[in-house]
């Protein structure tokens, strides 16, 4: 009999794996950004604030900073947050909610804890290394699929913003 519960438990854990190998996403693959100009892959980002702050998601990005979409994703695949943005409208989609904010720069603020230069971020995976007052970029494995940046502003929390891309 205890071999009986011993297969059942074998098979309802493989079944388990498979359900959740099937439910995981991998960014970029099924993509449903209707934007030419798109980016795909990892990215971490840390707070020098206090208490210190560290976020680190799989990510899809689709647009540019003045309209765009973009997407977090949890470990199993689920979408753990969503942004969308336009002239004059932003909103955030995360745990249920959708919250209205007035600008790209406010949204982007509330969804990882920390300012980021949009418009420059765009630039910079694009390959361009816009200068950001109080900010450095390092594009030099851009062709690797890495970016590193950093605000080093004295009178700022110093933030570090990694990235990298899905080939």
């Amino acid at each position: 009999m205890s071999l009986g519960i011993r297969t059942r438990a074998l098979f309802t854990l493989w079944f388990a794996i498979f359900l959740i190998a099937g439910c995981a996403h991998q960014p970029g693959a099924n993509s449903t950004f209707p934007f030419e100009s798109q980016w795909s892959g990892r990215l971490a980002l840390k707070a020098q604030s206090t208490p210190p702050q560290a976020f680190s998601a799989d990510f899809e990005l689709g647009g540019s900073a003045e309209a765009g979409q973009l997407a977090f994703y949890t470990p199993l695949g689920t979408t753990a947050a969503k942004l969308q943005w336009a002239p004059g409208t932003a909103t955030l989609a995360a745990e249920g909610q959708i919250r209205q904010f007035d600008s790209v720069e406010a949204l982007v603020q509330q969804a990882t804890g920390a300012e980021l230069p949009v418009q420059a971020l765009f630039d910079w995976l694009r390959g361009t290394a816009t200068p950001v007052p109080g900010w450095s970029v390092d594009l030099s494995a851009l062709e690797q699929g890495r970016l590193m940046a950093q605000r080093d502003e004295p009178s700022l929390p110093g933030i570090e913003l990694r990235i990298i891309l899905q080939r």
